[in-house]
């Protein structure tokens, strides 16, 4: 198994770097993950102690280097998923998401290092050669508790991806987000993050999350719904026939449309589209819903006036065309079922 190969190169490489002097420690959510009981595809390590050709000679004795993150400094192996990279401090330089000056110091201390974490959860540290766990932010306890909490007030405003992290997380975990991180949140902008990164940490809550619709609850609450997800958000307030939708309006109606999906979806041949078109179903009620002269509330043709709404849902997120086309056909067919049935 290719994960118990990677395990063992890293073991192997780590004892190479105690012997040179140095220390290597899993990082991230390889840590989190683990004392979850959950298993991690990806091996993230960070080496201390050595100088970086002292690890480039370490490496090329188990496999082929090669440069992950050349402009962060992370190397890899041909052929595994581990990721190896030497402590580092950034600080931001623009706006955009790999705007940042970036430091390598083998001698960073590891407090300093994981001080550049995003969330708690994520700044542990484990000695690959012993288990050893180092928890300079309270990580553990927080995992237990089921929080997310910000590292470092200071610092985790500089990347505005963490908020679609925080919210993922939040997803697919079934964390809350403590205030003070949620206060931060709020304050951040977030129009400069690409489209790519959020749709990775959607796809990331869509596939992986019991609720995926915890992943927007968060960002609505943050104020950040409409930023990438401007049709969705445009969902609120708009009212349904409570005959038929006694759960309120088409916002609370897609959510849940949205978990029941999450639940089938080990089902679908393609997963993700199959998510991506249960949260873009009845977009076209923006424009189609109407309150009649006896009171109904009605959405006729809503399924047709939700394509080019669906369509530029999905433009603003990717441009992929086949997922496009998938997901505004289906919006347009999604009643199909049901007029067969009346039949």
């Amino acid at each position: 198994m290719r994960e118990n190969r990677d395990l063992q190169i890293a073991g192997e490489i780590a004892r190479d770097i105690r012997q040179a002097g140095g220390r290597a420690y899993f990082v991230g959510g390889k840590v989190r993950d683990a004392l979850m009981g959950l298993d991690t595809k990806d091996v993230d390590i960070e080496v201390y102690g050595v100088p970086p050709a002292t690890l480039r000679e370490i490496l090329a004795r188990h496999g082929e280097i090669y440069e992950k993150g050349a402009s962060f400094g992370v190397l890899s192996l041909r052929h595994t998923d581990l990721d190896i990279a030497m402590p580092r401090t950034e600080s931001r330089t623009g706006a955009k998401h790999r705007d940042f000056d970036v430091s390598v110091d083998p001698y960073l201390s590891t407090y300093a290092a994981s001080r550049r974490r995003d969330f708690t959860v994520n700044a542990m540290m484990q000695d690959v050669c012993t288990g050893e766990i180092l928890d300079h932010w309270g990580g553990r306890d927080d995992l237990r508790a089921g929080v997310l909490r910000r590292v470092d007030e200071s610092t985790f405003p500089e990347d505005a991806l963490r908020v679609f992290r925080a919210a993922q997380f939040a997803a697919r975990f079934g964390f809350s987000v403590e205030p003070e991180t949620l206060a931060l949140m709020r304050r951040m902008d977030v129009r400069d993050v690409t489209r790519e990164r959020v749709f990775e940490e959607t796809a990331k809550a869509l596939l992986k999350a019991e609720k995926p619709s915890v992943f927007f609850s968060v960002l609505r609450y943050t104020g950040h719904l409409d930023a990438f997800f401007s049709e969705v958000a445009q969902t609120i307030g708009v009212g349904q026939n409570p005959k038929y939708h006694p759960e309120g309006d088409v916002f609370t109606h897609t959510m849940l449309v949205l978990d029941a999906a999450a639940a089938l979806r080990t089902r679908a041949q393609w997963p993700l589209a199959f998510l991506l078109a249960a949260l873009c179903h009845d977009l076209g009620k923006i424009n189609a819903t109407e309150l009649q002269p006896d009171g109904r509330i009605t959405a006729y043709r809503h399924p047709q006036t939700g394509v080019p709404l669906a369509r530029r849902q999905m433009e603003r997120l990717t441009s992929h065309t086949r997922l496009i086309q998938y997901v505004t056909n289906m919006v347009e067919m999604h009643m199909r079922p049901n007029m067969l049935a009346m039949d």
